[in-house]
């Protein structure tokens, strides 16, 4: 976090440019428009069918972590259509860029836009997943006319440069099976604190995962009853009529497919959303009737219980992972890897609230030990502790060939090779096929250049720099 405060004030204003023509297709996504940095990077656009540039239209800069523009502004696109938004989706790579550099090419990006489209400064929106919603929530600080910030299952905060005579909006989104659901409702307590305008908004989904286009649709419209609130655009009562309507339809979705306690909840944020617009005896009425469907208290009990253990869990996960690093206690790496292996039979069960228990729950395992791991290997930790750490992580992240590389780095510098060859082979089982990695791994070329090695490599990958075919083969 401090990484990107940094990097945001590196970027004291927005910087003037010229403005350039564009042909742009209405009612469609505009791809690779460039970002007047000099380099590039490029941006996808989106404008509604009825696009004039001699009007003034909101617009909402959005920032996918892996910058799939054009994919991620079609997300956006029914809403925008439908609310009259400009999208500008960045195809910035989030996750191979350093943040300075993201910053400074976000600010361009908006200055651009800015400066070639008519927008109006009083609706400039951000939305982000990830990484992006980390960029997205920063750019406040340099855009002080910020009307709203929509961030995916993360965000960035800093009470300290946060401006309060300048409050914007702040929707909040988290997928029910993302360990970052109960992070994001602490980012909504701190606007909510300062008497920032605030929604949240539940979805089905993991870590990295883009809500579906109601969800999205629903968000947006909390950008724009606000704006009407405000002032900023026309009270249209047949206009709020229709986005109210598409927001019950919604919760109507959620109780036919039998989530009625997520149908309720969602129920009574809508209660503050539309407040003294009209609709609250409906709402009302609506929630009597889920709240007297069979099913409805079973799921609030099975919820309340599941979150009520997940925070015990996560708690007890963190003491004892703690005492098990001091220690490098290997004995107890078993153990954990008994917790992966019942929250993956939780998370296939019939049980709702506690499969979704088990996704954040295993989602906070594996970010709770990358988090160690990455701090114990770069630290001065002795190599007992560092092999424990990275056995733990391949015990948590099956998948994941870090940990793996960094074992056989470890055991075959400590000359020992049959755990590094261990390990290589567990590490191939699991289709990893890099094979010009296996050869350039610190602290194991006596080993790489091993008959044993050699062997277990042309076992999986078929080939080996380094096989000889007169040697005997397993």
């Amino acid at each position: 976090m401090r990484t990107l405060l940094l990097a945001v004030f590196a970027v004291f204003s927005l910087s003037s440019l010229t403005a350039q023509e564009y042909r742009i297709v209405k009612g469609g996504v505009t791809d690779s428009l460039p970002i007047p940095t000099g380099g590039s990077d490029t941006y996808a656009l989106y404008t509604p069918s009825n696009y004039n540039p001699g009007q003034e239209w909101p617009v909402i800069f959005v920032f996918d972590p892996k910058g799939r523009g054009a994919t991620t502004a079609n997300l956006f696109r029914g809403a925008a259509e439908d609310q009259k938004y400009l999208i500008a989706s960045s195809n910035i790579d989030l996750k191979s860029k350093p943040i300075d550099s993201i910053i400074k090419t976000a600010t361009a990006m908006m200055n651009g836009v800015l400066n070639s489209f008519p927008v109006d400064p009083e609706m400039v929106y951000t939305a982000g997943l990830g990484e992006g919603a980390q960029v997205g929530s920063a750019l406040p600080l340099i855009y002080k006319q910020m009307a709203g910030v929509m961030a995916i299952g993360n965000s960035f905060v800093n009470p300290k440069y946060l401006d309060r005579n300048n409050p914007y909006m702040f929707i909040g989104l988290a997928g029910n099976k993302d360990y970052m659901v109960y992070e994001m409702e602490s980012y909504l307590r701190f606007y909510d604190n300062l008497n920032f305008p605030t929604e949240v908004y539940y979805f089905d989904g993991k870590e990295d995962e883009w809500p579906n286009t109601s969800v999205i649709s629903n968000a947006m419209s909390g950008f724009t009853l606000e704006a009407i609130k405000n002032g900023a655009r026309p009270k249209d009562q047949e206009f709020i009529q229709k986005l109210y309507e598409d927001e019950v339809a919604y919760t109507e979705t959620l109780r036919r497919t039998r989530n009625y306690y997520a149908a309720f909840e969602k129920l009574e944020r809508m209660e503050e959303k539309y407040k003294d617009l009209g609709f609250e005896d409906e709402i009302e009425d609506r929630k009597k009737a889920v709240k007297k469907t069979d099913g409805f208290k079973s799921q609030r009990r099975d919820f309340n219980q599941a979150v009520a253990f997940e925070k015990e869990q996560q708690a007890e996960y963190e003491y004892l992972l703690i005492d098990d690093i001091m220690t490098a206690n290997f004995q107890n790496i078993g153990w954990w890897a008994y917790q992966v292996d019942e929250l993956e039979k939780l998370q296939k069960g019939s049980n709702d609230a506690k499969s979704n228990m088990a996704y954040r729950l295993l989602g906070y395992l594996d970010f709770l030990t990358k988090r160690e791991f990455d701090s114990i290997i770069k630290s001065n930790a002795s190599i007992d502790t560092k092999i424990f750490m990275s056995v733990l992580r391949t015990a948590i992240s099956k998948n994941d060939p870090e940990a793996y590389l960094k074992i056989i780095s470890l055991a075959g510098s400590d000359g020992d090779y049959e755990t590094a060859l261990l390990y290589l082979e567990d590490l191939l089982k699991t289709g990893y096929d890099d094979m010009e990695s296996l050869y350039n791994i610190e602290g194991a070329l006596d080993l790489q250049f091993s008959e044993e090695y050699n062997q277990i490599i042309k076992k999986y990958l078929g080939e080996s720099k380094f096989f000889s075919e007169n040697a005997e083969e397993n």
